[in-house]
């Protein structure tokens, strides 16, 4: 939750770090403001978000560790300590300091898609490609259990896939989504499930043309107290080579499985990443497409997005620096960090030149 209710309409990139190829997921280190990010080429890369001299217009990430024979997906931050999840099927805890290996786990008979830390119970939670969320100690990495639920094949026979993963800012809850649009939400203390839903307009099957499906829930977050579970992803896909339809959230009531928020844009493109902001007043989404990357904020009042920014490129995922009013964002190229505060006024010189 933002300290400070931050203004969408003032949104600016005022930063961009690059790195090879695509950064899939990132990590804040909440006291000192710097922002990891890993992806295609298996390496860590680290941005300081909080300079005390203006960053250069344009500058490289700082290239840190390679732990990971394949793309790492995702990271989580726990007191100092980097947990990476990776294409390889494992986890890996690595001080940030240092860049020392800590610890790895082989995680998942398949691709680990997402971490993310379970808040309370010294746990983190993972899916992967075999279909599965798993938990386990932070600290040790020692297996806690294993949840099951998620289909393995799609309605028409495809393989299925587990993309969104988030907890509850209580630990409370545990909500895993999948390509068909199906969410079921986990109890953190017994990790049985306590509620499943479908929400079936973030899938597209074509059956003519390519008899492909395509889509899905990929961003997936709980509000500050709980009770509301937001989605993020794509509309009804026009064509299933690309992602052309409109970028889509719902917001819902889980425990009573009752939809209360649909939003929408004409922009062809699929939110990767979504947060609640400004106490959960404020949905913020960002993601690329054919229609070109976009950050889009939605009030949860009206359906179209009351602000909406460009980015350089498409954006993977993101997080917000409360501190500095940022968001830092990872994705293709390497880093993006954008400020929800008034630009400087320009100097007599500077406006001359303009």
């Amino acid at each position: 939750m933002n300290a400070k209710p931050i203004d969408p309409k003032l949104a600016r990139l005022i930063h961009t770090a690059e790195a090879p190829g695509i950064l899939y997921g990132s990590c804040l280190d909440p006291a000192t403001g710097h922002v990891y990010g890993g992806g295609i080429d298996g390496h860590i890369y680290r941005l300081p978000a909080r300079p005390t001299e203006p960053l250069p217009e344009k500058a490289p990430a700082e290239k840190l560790w390679r732990n990971h024979e394949n793309y790492i997906a995702s990271l989580a931050w726990i007191d100092g300590v980097i947990v990476s999840a990776s294409y390889d099927h494992r986890l890996i805890w690595t001080r940030a300091e240092n860049g020392q290996k800590q610890r790895e786990v082989h995680a998942h008979e398949g691709w680990v898609r997402k971490v993310v830390v379970v808040p309370h119970w010294n746990r983190l939670a993972t899916i992967g490609d075999d279909m599965l969320m798993k938990v386990w100690d932070a600290k040790t990495g020692e297996a806690i259990h294993s949840c099951a639920g998620h289909l393995r094949l799609t309605p028409e026979g495809f393989l299925n896939t587990v993309y969104g993963l988030a907890a509850s800012s209580d630990g409370k809850y545990v909500a895993t989504a999948d390509r068909t649009g199906v969410v079921f939400v986990w109890d953190a203390e017994t990790w049985q499930q306590v509620a499943t839903f479908r929400a079936e307009t973030f899938y597209t099957y074509d059956a003519e043309k390519r008899a492909r499906s395509i889509g899905g829930i990929r961003g997936l977050a709980f509000s500050p107290d709980g009770t509301r579970l937001a989605l993020g992803g794509i509309g009804p896909v026009s064509n299933v080579d690309g992602f052309v339809g409109p970028c889509r959230v719902e917001v819902w009531d889980w425990q009573n499985t009752k939809r209360t928020f649909v939003g929408s844009d004409k922009h062809q493109a699929i939110l990767n990443h979504i947060a609640f902001v400004n106490g959960g007043e404020l949905l913020v989404g960002a993601g690329g497409g054919d229609g070109g990357p976009i950050i889009g904020c939605w009030d949860m009042k009206t359906e179209s997005p009351v602000a909406k920014a460009k980015p350089k490129s498409h954006i993977q995922h993101f997080a917000f620096d409360d501190a500095a009013q940022q968001l830092l964002a990872v994705g293709h190229a390497g880093f993006q960090v954008w400020a929800f505060t008034p630009a400087p006024a320009k100097s007599s010189e500077e406006a001359k030149k303009s």
